[in-house]
């Protein structure tokens, strides 16, 4: 199995599977993205609140001292904890979160501590359905090419799993993986498998749910 998150989520996505499932795969490392912290001056009141639509968000982001913050996703939702913001779910993709918040409708400032390269506008969505929400990017995520062995291992045509949790990092390995048979590509979403039948034909799967529990059932069944 190819693992192409930073390799601090690699590893903890690989951690989180059955046991029987680890024993029958061969983990080979190539994050396809390079998390580099972006110094922000994140300007927060104690009763000003935070969205967190990833882990990472969370940990370039500022402690919590107590404040609440709105996130999408269990780990997510987790990793804020750990920070000291009073977390709660609100959702399991950003359509969800901005459907959530809408019908909310929190009355305090809220922030969007993010990535560079973000998908589904919920700064936009909820500015729009009248909430006092900004953007802040405190990461970014540049691309780094498929790395020798992950080829290697894709050539000698023995099946090969290569979970994909975004389209960005889908397109990075559509772009820079070379063609073969042995690639099964397992997508977090149907968003995530457009564009993979150039490089897995009709070898994608999508799993059921958009979390890391679901993409382990799906490999789970490939296997």
């Amino acid at each position: 199995m190819i693992l192409t998150r930073p390799i601090d989520a690699a590893q903890a996505f690989l951690a989180g599977l059955e046991p029987a499932v680890q024993s029958r795969l061969l983990p080979v490392f190539s994050p396809l993205i390079d998390i580099v912290p972006i110094p922000a001056a994140v300007e927060m009141d104690a009763t000003d609140a935070a969205v967190f639509t990833s882990a990472n968000g969370v940990r370039h982001a500022p402690a919590g001292n107590g404040r609440v913050a709105y996130c999408v996703g269990p780990a997510t939702t987790e990793a804020a904890h750990s920070h000291g913001w009073d977390a709660q779910q609100v959702g399991t993709d950003a359509q969800s979160l901005v459907a959530s918040l809408t019908r909310m409708a929190p009355q305090a400032p809220l922030h969007h501590l993010a990535g560079a390269h973000r998908r589904g506008h919920i700064v936009e969505h909820l500015s729009s359905a009248g909430l006092n929400i900004t953007g802040i990017v405190v990461y970014d995520q540049r691309l780094v090419a498929l790395s020798d062995a992950a080829r290697d291992v894709i050539r000698r045509e023995n099946k090969v799993i290569v979970p994909l949790f975004s389209p960005r990092t889908a397109q990075q390995f559509a772009n820079t993986a070379p063609r073969a048979t042995s690639i099964h590509v397992v997508a977090i979403s149907a968003a995530v498998a457009e564009g993979m039948t150039a490089v897995a034909q009709d070898r994608v799967f999508v799993a059921r749910a958009p979390n890391a529990s679901a993409m382990g059932d799906a490999i789970a069944e490939l296997l």
